[in-house]
């Protein structure tokens, strides 16, 4: 009996250590200059923090771009920047990060944003979908 209970615990410690890794991962990509894109919760961390929802993003050596859609209220655990949505939180955002100055340009409207990818050279590579 003893030996029985002893497979049976070894084989339960051996499931939660395979497994409780997989529980509580999250899906990151790096984008490079400190900024990383957390797919389960669709929001940008660095320095200055692009909220959810990301709709969309790309990114190259210099720049990272991406197209946003805020929530109808502010999360707590964006608290390092106020973010003011000029047109209202029914509006679909961009912004631009400059990798290097470590630099966060946005939330921009499609016009500013076009006009600030012609200043800083942004490739044309960069698509937002």
């Amino acid at each position: 009996m003893k030996h029985i209970m002893f497979i049976i615990g070894s084989v339960l410690i051996l499931c939660i250590v395979l497994f409780y890794p997989l529980m509580y991962k999250t899906s990151t990509a790096d984008l490079g200059g400190g900024f990383t894109y957390g797919e389960e919760q669709k929001h940008i961390l660095g320095k200055i923090d692009i909220p959810p929802y990301v709709l969309s993003y790309d990114y190259d050596e210099r720049f990272i771009v991406a197209k946003q859609r805020p929530k109808e209220y502010n999360e707590a655990i964006y608290d390092r920047m106020e973010y003011v949505y000029p047109l209202g939180r029914e509006t679909t955002y961009y912004w631009l990060i400059l990798k290097k100055e470590q630099k966060v340009l946005g939330p921009l409207d499609s016009n500013k944003y076009e006009q600030l990818k012609s200043e800083y050279n942004v490739s044309d590579k960069l698509v937002l979908k």
